[in-house]
């Protein structure tokens, strides 16, 4: 944990000094989110023309991101716009060479419902809230990012909860070992990868809340991660990372159930755990079953936690798959 801490020091200087930073490159316009500046390149005439329409979806994006995390995750990223044929958003990629960059492929023809209902940008944004843990622990970053953006976009009422948990039902089996698979760090398939890794935060979510009476949760726990290791633009090891998690929880979840993943496959009973937080099979037109013995913990999940902004906007829905 000390390597973390230490980078910490760092980071209070880096958002101190984020009031005389500069766009790295000429931008069509910037965002500034609290101490926060966020740039937006774009090389596409027609895409300059829906500046209005862009620059309100990706605020309303930043605050999401901003509310969960109790601050937006990054002192200074570009954003990369490039057009495309059509409406909507299509793919996302965050990087660090440099500088933290995000890039977007965007439809020139796009509209504001299809950029409300958009969740590729929260979930390349959340990136920015995790240290770089390495190549054998993407699905941690992809889990995250998975796992987040569903539940900051139901905070801020951008996403219905009930798609959420729709979404979560039918996709997370995707995460569970195929045979001759082994445990996280050791299975790089799409699926592992990112509902693995989605059905880890679920799981650390509702053991800490368990663990601690539902007074705090995964959210609380990666809060403390972007405040101690300054997320994406820097490196730590994932043992200190989830420790960090650990401590400001007053629990041992995130590590101890990396210790029992990392190279061991492992089956959770899924079904059992749907019916235990009254998830009912078909969310959308289903009713939620309030008695459940964990459906505390399901409602306290996508429950804004005090500290957020209150700045998020009424939207449709998403789905990734």
């Amino acid at each position: 944990m000390g390597p973390a801490r230490l980078v910490g020091a760092a980071v209070l200087t880096l958002f101190c000094a984020i009031g005389h930073a500069a766009c790295p490159e000429p931008v069509s316009m910037q965002l500034k989110l609290n101490e926060s500046l966020i740039c937006v390149a774009m090389d596409d005439a027609e895409l300059k023309k829906e500046q209005p329409l862009l620059r309100a979806w990706i605020d309303r994006s930043a605050h999401i991101v901003a509310d969960y995390y109790a601050q937006f995750p990054a002192p200074l990223v570009l954003i990369r716009l490039r057009g495309m044929d059509g409406s909507g958003v299509n793919g996302g990629r965050t990087t660090n060479d440099g500088g933290l960059v995000i890039q977007m492929r965007v439809g020139r023809e796009t509209t504001a419902e299809a950029l409300a209902a958009d969740w590729v940008l929260v979930h390349e944004m959340v990136h920015l809230a995790l240290p770089e843990v390495g190549k054998s622990h993407d699905w941690l970053a992809e889990g995250l990012a998975t796992y987040v953006e569903g539940v900051a976009r139901a905070q801020d009422g951008n996403r219905a909860i009930a798609d959420v948990w729709a979404e979560d039902r039918n996709s997370m089996p995707k995460g569970l070992p195929r045979a001759g698979e082994g445990g996280m760090d050791q299975s790089p398939s799409w699926g592992r990868t990112y509902w693995g890794g989605a059905l880890y935060c679920l799981q650390a979510d509702i053991a800490i809340r368990e663990q601690s009476a539902n007074r705090v949760g995964l959210q609380t726990a990666l809060r403390a991660i972007l405040k101690e290791t300054g997320g994406y633009g820097f490196e730590s090891d994932i043992g200190d990372v989830l420790r960090i998690g650990d401590a400001a929880t007053g629990t041992h979840v995130m590590y101890g159930l990396y210790q029992q993943i990392r190279a061991t496959p492992q089956t959770p009973n899924l079904e059992l755990l749907w019916t235990l937080l009254g998830v009912p099979t078909d969310p959308l037109t289903q009713p939620f079953d309030d008695r459940a013995p964990l459906a505390a913990i399901r409602i306290a999940i996508t429950t804004k936690l005090a500290g957020a902004a209150s700045l998020g906007s009424q939207a449709p829905s998403a789905r990734k798959n």
